[in-house]
């Protein structure tokens, strides 16, 4: 499966997730983590953040069958500040370079 993951911790914090989450997945950005991940692999990365995670703490995951199905896009403003956002698809995601 196709798997995205983001955290908001407090930042003394960050690293000890940075480093749970880089061995599961890809370090996109910050703290934005994706990849392909079996279902084990999933299970045993949902135990371990329990064991690292306290109140407050927030996770967020999304999980795909697969990599294909996802619509990814970047929104950006413009320089000036005025106007609708920019919408640019990304299909990074629909290859895994690392796999080959």
């Amino acid at each position: 499966m196709f798997m995205l993951v983001t955290y908001d911790v407090e930042a003394k914090r960050t690293d000890k997730f940075k480093k749970l989450l880089r061995r599961y997945l890809n370090h996109e950005q910050y703290s934005v983590f994706t990849g392909d991940i079996t279902e084990a692999q999933a299970i045993s990365l949902q135990r371990e953040l329990s064991r690292l995670m306290v109140p407050g703490d927030r996770v967020t995951e999304i999980r795909a069958a697969n990599r294909q199905n996802i619509e990814v896009c970047q929104l950006a403003k413009s320089d000036s500040g005025k106007g609708e956002l920019k919408r640019t698809p990304l299909n990074d995601h629909r290859r895994d370079f690392t796999v080959l």
